[in-house]
């Protein structure tokens, strides 16, 4: 296929393909906005999680709050929010922990929407510029007066360019989201059983205590250093 014929293909569809560049661009930005966000995330929870489990192992609630307040991983939100309400009313600790993660996780989701979205339409797109290209073949017959392969060949070299460009911004946008839709499946199954290890640790800390609520002021500790 020669440059000439390739920019006459470009100039017929120019509507189709303008649109499904747009498409590609705003797939590719998400792809790599997720893959920012997501990057390394199960181990630096992790991490994160057993400094926050063996502070609380030590009786140090100051500490946990602390870390989960200087952290940028999205558990620590879970954690926090945790800390807060055992201080609060210790009796519903579980309840807002499971809600926070439940939020946390529905975050991780966030512009995946328009992936899916881009993954489904692009064909679509495609092929409406194929039926752009047939009918415009099809004119070109009715102008002429005349069929034959040359008179309709552009027309339909135009509408297989659209239709193979929406097939490939296609394939790529679905593959992209069933992998993070994945991705962020492991990640709230594993902020489950963090959750799960945090809520264990939280209840021995009362436990040890003698009162779920003994170890809650979470300023004590510094407070009797100071009187010391």
């Amino acid at each position: 296929m020669s440059w000439e014929m390739m920019r006459n293909l470009v100039r017929d569809e120019w509507v189709i393909l303008s649109l499904l560049l747009a498409w590609s661009l705003a797939g590719l930005a998400v792809i790599c906005e997720r893959m920012y966000a997501l990057w390394n995330v199960i181990p630096k929870s992790e991490a994160f999680k057993n400094r926050v489990v063996d502070a609380l192992e030590r009786n140090d609630i100051g500490k946990a709050a602390a870390l989960c307040e200087m952290s940028q991983v999205p558990l620590a939100d879970v954690f926090e929010r945790g800390l807060a309400v055992y201080q609060k009313t210790p009796e519903k600790t579980t309840e807002a922990v499971t809600s926070q993660r439940n939020a946390t996780v529905l975050s991780l989701k966030r512009f995946l929407w328009a992936l899916g979205t881009v993954g489904s339409s692009a064909p679509f797109v495609g092929l409406f510029g194929t039926v752009i290209g047939i009918l415009k073949a099809f004119q070109s017959m009715s102008v002429a007066g005349t069929g034959g392969f040359k008179v309709v060949s552009q027309g339909i070299a135009a509408a297989l360019v659209a239709t193979a460009a929406g097939l490939l911004v296609a394939i790529y946008a679905v593959i992209a989201y069933n992998y993070f839709v994945s991705r962020v499946g492991a990640i709230a199954m594993q902020y489950k059983l963090y959750s799960e290890e945090f809520l264990a640790a939280l209840g021995a800390v009362g436990s040890r205590a003698g009162s779920p609520i003994a170890a809650a002021p979470v300023a004590a500790p510094a407070a009797a250093q100071g009187t010391s």
